[in-house]
């Protein structure tokens, strides 16, 4: 539950950003809408991490010889 209400956050988080108040920010404001853009992209794949676990008999062994 965790996973997908992080999804819907970061979604929510992005599409504000792309069509919202943002665009008319600038100078300084500018680093803080870039930055959003980046932390809402990290709390989607976290979620999805979330979601998704994988195990460590799932990870393909590349060592093996």
């Amino acid at each position: 539950m965790a996973g997908v209400a992080s999804v819907l956050v970061g979604i929510t988080v992005a599409l504000w950003l792309v069509f919202g108040p943002p665009q008319d920010w600038e100078g300084g404001m500018r680093w803080l809408r870039h930055g959003l853009a980046l932390g809402s992209l990290g709390v989607i794949i976290l979620a999805a991490r979330l979601i998704f676990p994988t195990a460590e008999e799932d990870a393909a062994d590349t060592a093996s010889g």
